[in-house]
């Protein structure tokens, strides 16, 4: 990517030029700026764009026109831009990095989200067992081991009644833990359980100390509610999973003396 992205900006920075030296579209041209054209087919699209915003727009002869120079008057100020060198400014293009990366990033997600969206569903069953964890609260004591090791000495000291190096939490509620969470599973767990549940990079020892029924709204009222929410949170699981998959094919190298010099 980093050999790919110069190649990017240099052709995004050749068309910022193109439109400041006269450099003309392909295709029939609905106006003209210093040379430069602008093409029909990409006008269409930005008033296809602007009717999307505005579902009242009617597309009379005055509202074109209007639009149109509102195209113009951006196809001005951009060559201006090009004819002071901004396009070139160190400021100008980490920001086209920046938007280039999120957008790609983006586009990615929304691809992966797609593919999923084929294999991934939410059962009955999910949503009827996610429903009984909404109408519970619970109060923990938790502690972060770094490894199972440590993670089982730590449980041994909470299901003795060992709480010094044990943080206090809750109330906490099904909201407050999504389904990649390793916490969602204490909510299945009984009041004075102790058990270990595994995170993406560590532990967590956690020992019930109370679990309370709290009211919850009728299922019939939050069942497709339920269902969307668990969906959603089955592809963000399943993201997180393909990057760890995919972070673990990567040959990535830290130099962690560089990397105190950021301080």
């Amino acid at each position: 990517m980093k050999k790919i992205f110069p190649i990017i900006l240099t052709a995004l920075s050749l068309t910022l030029v193109a439109c400041g030296t006269g450099e003309k579209d392909k295709g029939e041209a609905v106006a003209t700026v210093n040379g430069s054209s602008i093409a029909l087919k990409e006008f269409q699209k930005e008033v296809s764009t602007v009717q999307k915003r505005d579902l009242s727009l009617k597309l009379t002869e005055e509202a074109l026109e209007h639009q149109l120079h509102t195209v113009i008057d951006r196809k001005l100020m951009v060559q201006e831009a090009v004819k002071k060198g901004l396009s070139q400014d160190e400021k100008f293009l980490d920001t086209l990095k920046e938007f280039w990366e999120q957008t790609l990033i983006r586009e990615l997600v929304n691809s992966k989200s797609r593919e999923w969206s084929e294999r991934l569903f939410v059962t009955d069953e999910e949503v009827k067992a996610h429903y009984k964890r909404i109408g519970t609260r619970l109060f923990l004591r938790l502690v972060d081991a770094e490894n199972k090791e440590k993670a089982g000495e730590a449980k041994a000291a909470l299901a003795s009644g060992s709480f010094d190096h044990a943080e206090a939490v809750g109330p906490l509620l099904i909201e407050d833990a999504r389904l990649a969470n390793p916490l969602y599973s204490a909510f299945d767990l009984s009041e004075g359980e102790t058990a270990v549940l595994q995170g993406r990079d560590d532990f967590l020892v956690v020992r019930v100390i109370k679990k309370e029924r709290i009211p919850a709204p009728p299922l019939t009222t939050v069942y497709a509610d339920i269902k969307e929410s668990l969906l959603e949170q089955k592809k963000e699981k399943a993201l997180e999973d393909w990057l760890e998959e995919l972070k673990g094919t990567a040959k990535i190298e830290i130099n962690k003396e560089t990397l105190k010099k950021v301080k």
